[in-house]
């Protein structure tokens, strides 16, 4: 009978995990789905929420609005911009994929209880988790009623990107549930230099938000610039932004040249290239925001690539740092 139950157990632990990856993953996806509604202008693609243009399934053309569609639709007694296929469905996509991401959360907490004979704080943590995504779709809800207010946008990421950490904490935890026998040697100074790295690319994420209020607040709400003048309107946030990429990919060459040195984790190695190459694509992306004019094409790729950074990185971290079950 223990037998049994020891077999059920690893049965749900492996399910759980296999759901929390894919939790990992419909985050990545959301918050890409998030930059190109951002980078394309598509947040006011549906006006209303929960329903868009108030239909669950949104219209594909115009002659299926009311010919008043602009009066009813006013947010915050501002007329919306004429109705956009495009980004209509571009915004209904990003909600589709944020509902799943929900449903996956939910599906994590129920599953939980299950794993529950591992640590008894899985429920509690996963029960954070939803409480999260609960808020995250609150204030999805207050960046479409309050005519996408530029620090609620930063905010709706900020949260994606404390989800995506917390899911990555709680793959790493409940990997190291089930390999207690593992002990990995803890290399202090590769810990080190990824925890500053971890930080100092957060810090430029928040950057990079700045900088995005500010492209928001000159060309959309004051129309004061247009994408190819807007880099003359960006203050000393966008420069100190810009500048300090170099900062960041001076300190990964430092770090790939002392783990290529150090072979005692060939793994971290490899992560930290992947990361770092995902940095370089990053600087590309900001070279063209820069140079070209502001393109549009450039702003979700720019995004993204850095928050993918963000979550190689921190994991990393948790990697480097052994086993979280000592923490």
């Amino acid at each position: 009978m223990k037998k049994q139950n020891d077999h059920d157990s690893l049965c749900y632990m492996k399910g759980f995990q296999r759901l929390i990856f894919l939790s990992i993953l419909g985050t990545y996806l959301v918050i890409l789905a998030g930059a190109v509604v951002r980078g394309t202008g598509s947040g006011l693609g549906c006006p209303d929420w929960p329903t868009c243009f108030g239909q669950w399934v949104p219209p594909t053309d115009i002659s299926e609005l009311p010919a008043n569609y602009k009066e009813i639709y006013k947010i915050s007694g501002k007329t919306i911009a004429d109705f956009d296929p495009f980004k209509t469905w571009t915004e209904y996509i990003n909600r589709l994929l944020g509902v799943v991401l929900g449903f996956l959360i939910v599906l994590l907490f129920g599953k939980s209880f299950k794993v529950r004979s591992y640590d008894s704080n899985i429920p509690w943590f996963c029960g954070g988790l939803l409480f999260l995504i609960l808020v995250q779709g609150g204030i999805g809800a207050l960046v479409v009623s309050t005519h996408l207010k530029p620090f609620l946008i930063t905010i709706h990421m900020l949260l994606a990107v404390l989800l995506l950490f917390g899911l990555l904490y709680l793959r790493k935890y409940c990997h190291d549930l089930q390999n207690t026998a593992l002990v990995q040697k803890i290399d202090a100074k590769a810990l080190r230099i990824t925890k500053i790295l971890v930080g100092l690319t957060f810090f430029q994420v928040m950057l990079g938000t700045q900088v995005r209020q500010q492209v928001d607040h000159y060309i959309r709400d004051t129309f004061q610039a247009t994408h190819e003048t807007i880099i003359g309107f960006l203050g000393s946030v966008f420069y100190v932004h810009r500048t300090f990429s170099l900062v960041i990919i001076a300190l990964f060459i430092y770090l790939m040249v002392y783990l290529q040195k150090n072979h005692l984790n060939r793994g971290a190695f490899f992560t930290s290239f992947f990361a770092f190459l995902c940095v370089m694509g990053n600087v590309a992306t900001g070279i063209m925001l820069n140079y070209f004019g502001f393109p549009t094409n450039a702003q979700p790729p720019h995004l993204f690539l850095g928050v993918l950074t963000l979550g190689l990185l921190y994991s990393l971290f948790l990697n480097l740092k052994g086993s979280l079950l000592e923490d």
